[in-house]
């Protein structure tokens, strides 16, 4: 943790950023409830907690023997200073997508603690661009599986009708600005992100009696886009658009199938609270909130759980017209870069980190001294273990998930050059049966076809035949 941490935030406060928001592993949050208060008064707003599954085993790979309870304990923690969390998921086929289902599950019994997540579809850069095309092919996560994985694994909502591109709530923001009038000092977040890179859909919960349903599947999503945009086109100034969101959505609202305690007044009540569009008080979320605030803002009966998949790009499916249309770019000495750009390949981040480098790591631990190291399974002290929290301990007490061991593949760069080293030690025997086993999976899981020959063992073999030329001085 950088000792400069709050400063930034009280940085970011005073220059005029209304929502500030850190990506943490939880470990200094989950140690010292007063370093939680001292950054909800800096001004930290959310938490973007890195979270992949329910249970110790889930979070193993992490080599933190009790990571999953410096979670719960960070969870706590933050809740109660005022901040926010939103758990996030990298997602990684065959290591952690049994755990889709659990996380959001875990949400849905956590409403009152809960109102976002984050799934990240793995994305292969820095040490796995040497990644092996088997490993690839085994660990590939889209947002495609994503929205079948969260159908199938929690019955909640279908694929093809409740999940939406990222972009599609511009729509919506669109009319908050236009309710909100040109006097206003900032307009809303407008996500025009390209459509392949991120999903997401909203389930709207009864936070008292956990019941839930998504929030397409009994209001009609596009045709609502649409009405919204006739709204929004007719620019008839604020109390005619506010009308006119109110005839939208009591036109496309089936009360036979949303939560049984849930009117359309209550469900305009969440649209307005969402987009601050009328002048009613939810609670300050920029200048000077204050607890009282964040409890104001919690006290309503229902949530829209909002889940949201992000799929960064890499190497292998990279797309500049993605990185054209990026929203998350970084804030550099050489201005704004996306983050697609800046992370994959040999890019911009080594570019301007080796430019502006301020200390080498030896010199910022003689000077600022070295924090403690959670590494080898080695547990992070917490003061206490207790929480709150809803969990199902079924999840809670399920292994790791063995689905790469069973097939044979590394699961990690670290695991790659393990298996490479056994490899050359292998006898002539073991090397013919590995290689028969590669030539069925390439066959049989990735579809390829054995007749064809690949332009890298063609290359190798015309380099052998070469002839060569003996040059005598």
């Amino acid at each position: 943790m950088s000792p400069y941490f709050l400063d930034a935030v009280r940085y970011a406060k005073k220059v005029g950023y209304n929502s500030v928001q850190a990506a943490t592993n939880g470990i200094e949050f989950a140690k010292s409830p007063d370093f939680c208060r001292q950054a909800a008064e800096a001004g930290l707003r959310f938490a973007y907690l890195q979270f992949d599954g329910i249970g110790n085993a889930a979070n193993s790979h992490r080599r933190v023997g009790n990571l999953f309870d410096v979670k719960l304990r960070a969870i706590e923690n933050m809740w109660n200073a005022g901040i926010d969390i939103v758990p996030v998921i990298t997602i990684v086929n065959g290591v952690n997508n049994e755990q889709v289902g659990r996380v959001i599950e875990f949400a849905l019994d956590n409403p009152k603690k809960i109102s976002f997540l984050s799934f990240q579809p793995v994305s292969f850069t820095g040490r796995d661009e040497e990644i092996t095309p088997e490993r690839r092919a085994a660990q590939r996560y889209t947002l495609a599986h994503l929205a079948h994985d969260v159908k199938n694994q929690t019955g909640i909502g279908e694929p093809a009708r409740d999940w939406f591109p990222i972009s599609f709530i511009s729509t919506f923001t669109d009319w908050a600005d236009l309710v909100k009038g040109p006097e206003h000092d900032f307009g809303n977040v407008s996500c025009g992100c390209h459509p392949n890179c991120g999903i997401g859909t909203a389930v709207l919960v009864d936070k008292e009696t956990k019941e839930r349903a998504a929030f397409t599947s009994f209001v009609n999503g596009p045709q609502l886009a649409k009405d919204i945009r006739l709204v929004n086109d007719a620019a008839r100034g604020r109390a005619w658009s506010a009308i006119g969101m109110a005839l939208s959505l009591a036109r496309n609202y089936n009360a036979f199938k949303a939560p049984s305690r849930l009117t359309i007044l209550g469900l305009m009540e969440r649209f307005d609270k969402a987009f601050g569009a009328t002048k009613r008080d939810y609670g300050k979320v920029g200048d000077g909130r204050t607890i009282a605030d964040v409890q104001k803002r919690r006290s309503d009966r229902f949530l829209f759980l909002f889940i949201a998949g992000m799929w960064f790009q890499d190497l292998f499916n990279y797309d500049f017209r993605r990185t054209e249309m990026c929203i998350i770019p970084y804030a550099t000495q050489m201005g704004e870069i996306s983050f697609c750009a800046y992370n994959t390949g040999i890019g911009w981040r080594q570019i301007v980190e080796k430019m502006h480098m301020t200390a080498t790591l030896t010199k910022w631990y003689d000077e600022h001294g070295r924090h403690e190291i959670f590494a080898g399974n080695k547990n992070v002290p917490l003061a206490t273990t207790e929480h709150s929290l809803v969990l199902n301990a079924d999840a809670v007490a399920a292994g790791v998930q063995t689905d790469l061991d069973e097939l044979g593949i590394a699961k990690n760069a670290r695991d790659e050059q393990v298996q490479a080293r056994k490899k050359k030690q292998m006898t002539p025997e073991e090397q013919a049966h590995h290689a028969e086993m590669a030539k069925l999976y390439r066959q049989h899981v990735l579809k390829e076809d054995p007749s064809l020959v690949s332009l890298g063992s063609l290359k190798s073999t015309i380099k052998r035949n070469e002839p060569t030329v003996e040059v005598r001085s």
